[in-house]
């Protein structure tokens, strides 16, 4: 594997990825040289992308992998995964190597999985031994709306400024995330195939 490409559905997630790859992918790795994260503008904007990228990428002289991410929100996980798997084989003329990982719910479920890190940027506001034992961290990925949740216990936060500031501190071996764990062992399982 030459490249990898991330397409994200949204900037926040984007900030997160650019912050914790260094982390996750082997030495070597460099954003903007050899990985690269593509935000966009939304869900129906990703679908419309993902199309294009894969054509692009295809033409390339040397081997990309493609990691497209997106919120889960309300959908289905199974399908919504499959509804993009699908919509990759499609667009995969080469073929390009291509993982797709649905963050479950929301992306704030990747900070309830690492509550030291949402800690560490609200100290005020969010104390883990309050919440250490409760579902909110022990099962991060079961929380419907995380974001609400969120928002709920810190106030408003911009999701950009909290997205960077939250990644900093995380750390990628700890998270209790599921969707989380899944997204960084699809990363590694494609490096290596």
């Amino acid at each position: 594997m030459d490249r990898l490409e991330f397409l994200v559905e949204e900037p926040s997630i984007a900030e997160v990825l650019k912050v914790i790859l260094p982390n996750i992918l082997p030495q070597g790795w460099i954003l903007n040289e050899n990985f690269f994260v593509r935000p966009h503008q939304g869900k129906s904007d990703l679908k419309k992308s993902i199309p294009r990228k894969f054509k692009a990428f295809s033409e390339l002289p040397f081997t990309t992998g493609i990691i497209v991410v997106q919120d889960q929100d309300a959908n289905d996980c199974k399908r919504l995964k499959q509804e993009l798997s699908e919509l990759c084989n499609q667009s995969n003329t080469k073929p390009c190597p291509f993982r797709v990982r649905i963050v479950c719910h929301e992306l704030e479920s990747w900070y309830f999985g690492d509550p030291e890190a949402i800690e560490a940027v609200f100290p005020h506001l969010f104390k883990v031994s309050k919440y250490k034992n409760k579902d909110l961290c022990k099962h991060p990925d079961s929380i419907i709306t995380p974001k609400n949740r969120l928002k709920r216990i810190v106030g408003e936060y911009s999701q950009i400024d909290t997205a960077k500031k939250i990644a900093a501190q995380m750390d990628v071996n700890a998270n209790k995330s599921e969707s989380f764990n899944q997204f960084k062992n699809g990363i590694i399982t494609l490096i290596q195939s």
